[in-house]
């Protein structure tokens, strides 16, 4: 547990820092940073609180936390009154994944592969190698220095010269709720057809994961229908999610070899796709409504980092050790494409950077994809 200063501004990359530090500390379960309570205060008094506008800018902060740190960690903001007096808690857990470090640049403040571990009172830098930590004078020593030229090849599946690939596209012509939906264009229509839809034979899917048809639709006190409910609203949506993202969805296996004869440690490889209609790189997993796994579970599957532009996504995942003269995964999960029809004989071009600790280009090049026919 960390307790932060009450009367002092906590940065967000200090915020960055702590979280990591604490993540990557040799303790078992969860750790808490408290915020509003004064430790050193005579007893009664510790309890000090926070103003709402600080709780305000720590829910901000929720997110750029989560996007810098890698692997992901399971975060959350917890706020209560306690005598009158507004206090806060970050909870840090699914800490079994590390070492932890900074995902990527952030300003002028946090660099790519950054890494901290919180001993007691101290917050030191260290040195993420083969899965551990080792203490580290500086962050200019997180890292070894890189060979000067890089030889590497990326390609599609396990063929590092492959740079063309000829997909089919998946057929999704059937999503879930389609029939039931098909003829319904108002929202008012699509809420009863759902809700109808809830009370026949889709509940009884929807039921052995998710439980009652109660659960399933809003009622009032007297029991009369108010519409469907926020419960059954995101089931529906996560399993259209799951159907084109996942289960529909072009999963694209990618790797890559390192030609030279030293390992290199701390890199990324970073992928780079056109905005176009009628194509998406998935965000993230989308799992079925049914999964039982955890969200930290599922985040810890590895799945790139997903990067929106105006005109590009970027795809982006770690590479802890790229072992000499091997071949290997590029990507610790296959990233997800949703593709429709109206791409079918088209071509599609994937640039490729490898970038090392300090995000510097390493070597780049391009691989190439053609969409054959709607798949039967």
């Amino acid at each position: 547990m960390l307790v932060c200063d009450p009367f002092a501004d906590l940065d967000r990359f200090d915020l960055v820092r702590e979280v990591i530090g604490l993540a990557n500390a040799d303790v078992e379960g969860p750790r808490t940073i408290l915020f509003g309570v004064n430790p050193a205060a005579v007893e009664g008094n510790g309890i000090v609180g926070i103003p709402e506008s600080t709780a305000a800018e720590l829910k901000k902060a929720h997110r750029l936390v989560s996007m810098l740190i890698e692997p992901t960690l399971d975060l959350a903001f917890i706020f209560d009154r306690i005598n009158g007096k507004l206090v806060g808690a970050l909870e840090i857990d699914g800490c079994d994944f590390g070492p932890y470090f900074v995902g990527q640049d952030w300003a002028d403040s946090l660099r790519r592969g950054q890494c901290w571990v919180r001993d007691g009172r101290e917050l030191r830098s260290a040195h993420r190698g083969n899965g551990s930590l080792t203490p580290a004078e500086s962050p200019a020593e997180v890292y070894s220095p890189l060979p000067e030229a890089i030889d590497f090849s990326v390609g599609f599946n396990d063929d590092p010269t492959c740079d063309f690939l000829e997909l089919a596209i998946p057929d999704t012509s059937a999503p879930p709720f389609a029939e039931e939906l098909e003829d319904s264009e108002e929202s008012a229509v699509i809420t009863q057809v759902l809700k109808q839809t809830v009370r026949t034979r889709t509940t009884q899917i929807l039921r052995l994961g998710q439980g009652n048809v109660a659960m399933m639709l809003a009622e009032s006190t007297d029991g009369d229908d108010t519409g469907l409910s926020e419960h059954a609203g995101k089931i529906l949506s996560d399993a259209r999610n799951h159907y084109f993202f996942e289960e529909r969805a072009v999963k694209l296996d990618l790797c890559i070899r390192n030609n030279g004869a030293e390992d290199i440690e701390g890199v990324s490889i970073e992928f780079g796709f056109p905005r176009i209609p009628d194509f998406e790189v998935a965000d993230r997993l989308y799992v079925s409504p049914f999964d039982k796994r955890s969200d930290t579970e599922i985040r810890n599957m590895g799945y790139p980092a997903v990067d929106v532009h105006e005109d590009a996504v970027y795809a982006r995942s770690p590479i802890e050790l790229l072992a000499a003269r091997a071949t290997q995964p590029a990507l610790n999960c296959p990233l997800r494409l949703a593709v429709k029809p109206a791409m079918q004989g088209r071509k599609l071009a994937i640039n490729y950077t490898l970038r090392g600790p300090a995000d510097e280009n390493l070597g780049e090049g391009r691989l190439k994809i053609r969409f054959g026919s709607v798949a039967d």
